[in-house]
């Protein structure tokens, strides 16, 4: 994605946020296992062209918020690039019990799955209401 400032070019990055429960008895594992991600899964992060991702969890709806930066040009591919990843997959498979999607049907993403009905998401996309228009994350 970019835009003129100016009369110059600059690359910004699309925001993108999500949200899925979480179950009461799993938090706890599910925080001690984001201290500790898998490096391979750190690195297919980055070879998507995701940026500044973050998990954040609301303890008044019992609910984990992600956000990310996503910086490449074919966020798609980037993303079934991810999906396809076997270290990915796996962290997914240990993560995917500690959650509750908000509407899900068919296999969990760690088996292929990419939800079966419209609407479908293991992680909710979010419609974004607000952005100051300063983007945090800027490349050529």
């Amino acid at each position: 994605m970019s835009e003129t400032r100016g009369n110059q070019d600059v690359s910004v990055s699309k925001r993108v946020g999500s949200i899925v429960k979480v179950l009461p008895d799993q938090l706890q594992e599910y925080m001690r296992v984001h201290k500790e991600v898998w490096p391979k899964v750190l690195e297919r992060l980055t070879k998507s062209n995701v940026r500044n991702y973050s998990i954040f969890y609301d303890k008044h709806n019992n609910c984990l918020f992600s956000y990310m930066d996503y910086i490449g040009s074919n966020y798609k591919e980037d993303m079934i690039a991810m999906a396809q990843d076997p270290d990915t997959r796996d962290w997914w498979k240990m993560c995917e019990p500690m959650m509750e999607p908000f509407q899900w049907s068919g296999p969990r993403p760690s088996e292929g799955g990419r939800g079966e009905k419209s609407g479908d998401a293991w992680f909710a996309p979010l419609e974004e209401v607000f952005h100051d228009g300063h983007s945090a994350v800027k490349f050529k």
